[in-house]
C-alpha cells in the first residue's frame, strides 16, 4: 500500500504539468497533457505543388485545433493562397512610397528573428517571438519589427482561451504606414482567422445576435465562428475573436465577417494609420477556441469574463 502511495505521488507532478512544447526545428507544437493545441511555423513553409512559390510564408498558426482533436484552421486554401490559419498582416502599407504587403507577400514576407520566451508549465504555455519584415531583395534589412507573444490557457469543458499580444516597431528610416484593403473599401487586414472552409456551412455569431450575411464592418467587441466537426456532421465547434479593451478605437468596427470561411478583426480597416521611425503599436486579442456554436460555448459569458479580467 504505501509503494503504491509512493508511486501516486511520483506520478502527481507530471499529471499536473498539462502543457509540454516539441519543437521539429521548422514549427513549434503546444501539448496539452500529449494532445496538440497549436503549431506555429517559424520557419518559411513551401506551398504544395502547383502553387506559386511566391506564397512562401512563415509567422502563423496552423494547424490550430479544437478541444476534441479536429483541425480547425486552413493553410493555402484554393480561393485565397495568401490566408493562413491564425495570422496579422496588412495589404495596402509603405515604407515611404514603397508598398510592403505581407498580405499578400507580394515580394516581402515575415521572417523569424528571435524567440524571447518558450514555456510551459501546469497552467499555461507561453511563445514569444520576435519578427521582421523584409523585401525578397533585401532579406537582411529589415523594415519593420514585430512581437508576437500567444499564452494557451487550460481547456473548460466548453472551450479554451488562447491570448495574443502583437507589437508592431516601424525600423526603417522612412515612415510606415499600414492600412487594410481599399479595394471596394473591403478593409481586410489585421488579426485573422481562416476556419477549414472545406466544412460548410459557416455560422456566424456577434454581440448582437446571429450574422446570416457577410459584413465588412460590424459593431461588435467580439465575433464568432462555428462550423462541423467533420463534413456533413451536425456537431459543431469553432473559435471567437474579443477584443482587449485597451486596443486603438475599441470597440473598433473593423470587423470582417465572410461565409466563405473567413473571420477578421480588421484594424486600422481602410483608415491610414502611420508609425514614424522608432514608433509601435500594439494590438491585443483573445481567440477563445470551443465546442458547439456560440450559444453552447457561452461565448458572451466568456467574454465578459475576459473583459472584466483584462481592464
Amino acid at each position: 500500500m504505501r509503494y503504491f502511495l509512493m508511486l501516486l505521488l511520483l506520478a502527481a507532478p507530471i499529471a499536473h504539468a498539462a502543457f509540454t512544447l516539441d519543437d521539429n526545428g521548422k514549427a513549434l507544437t503546444v501539448l496539452d497533457n500529449g494532445k496538440p493545441v497549436l503549431v506555429y511555423n517559424y520557419t518559411l513553409v513551401t506551398p504544395p505543388a502547383g502553387v506559386d512559390a511566391k506564397f512562401r510564408r512563415a509567422g502563423y498558426i496552423h494547424p490550430l485545433y479544437g478541444l476534441d482533436g479536429e483541425t480547425l484552421t486552413q493553410d493555402f486554401p484554393i480561393d485565397h493562397r495568401h490566408h493562413r490559419g491564425i495570422f496579422w498582416a496588412w495589404p495596402n502599407s509603405t515604407i515611404g512610397e514603397k508598398p510592403i504587403d505581407v498580405w499578400a507577400l507580394e515580394g516581402v514576407r515575415e521572417v523569424h528573428e528571435a524567440w524571447l520566451t518558450k514555456e510551459a508549465g501546469a497552467d499555461k504555455a507561453e511563445i514569444a517571438v520576435r519578427n521582421a519584415w523584409v523585401f525578397d531583395t533585401n532579406p537582411a534589412d529589415p523594415q519593420v519589427r514585430e512581437t508576437v507573444r500567444f499564452t494557451v490557457l487550460p481547456a473548460s469543458d466548453r472551450g479554451r482561451a488562447i491570448d495574443f499580444d502583437i507589437t508592431v516597431e516601424n525600423v526603417a528610416k522612412a515612415d510606415f504606414t499600414i492600412r487594410g484593403a481599399t479595394t471596394q473599401n473591403k478593409g481586410y487586414g489585421g488579426f485573422c482567422f481562416r476556419p477549414d472552409a472545406t466544412r460548410m456551412p459557416m455560422t456566424f455569431t456577434d454581440a448582437k445576435g446571429g450574422v446570416p450575411e457577410d459584413v465588412l464592418v460590424d459593431e461588435t467587441p467580439w465575433a464568432d465562428v462555428s462550423f462541423p466537426v467533420k463534413k456533413g456532421e451536425a456537431k459543431l465547434s469553432g473559435a471567437a475573436i474579443f477584443e482587449h479593451p485597451r486596443n486603438p478605437g475599441y470597440p473598433f468596427p473593423g470587423w470582417i465577417l465572410r461565409h466563405y470561411g473567413f473571420l477578421g478583426a480588421s484594424w486600422p480597416h481602410t483608415n491610414p494609420h502611420t508609425l514614424k521611425p522608432g514608433e509601435t503599436f500594439q494590438l491585443r486579442y483573445r481567440l477563445y477556441v470551443h465546442r458547439g456554436n456560440a450559444e453552447d460555448a457561452k461565448v458572451k459569458d466568456a467574454f465578459d469574463a475576459y473583459t472584466a479580467q483584462a481592464k
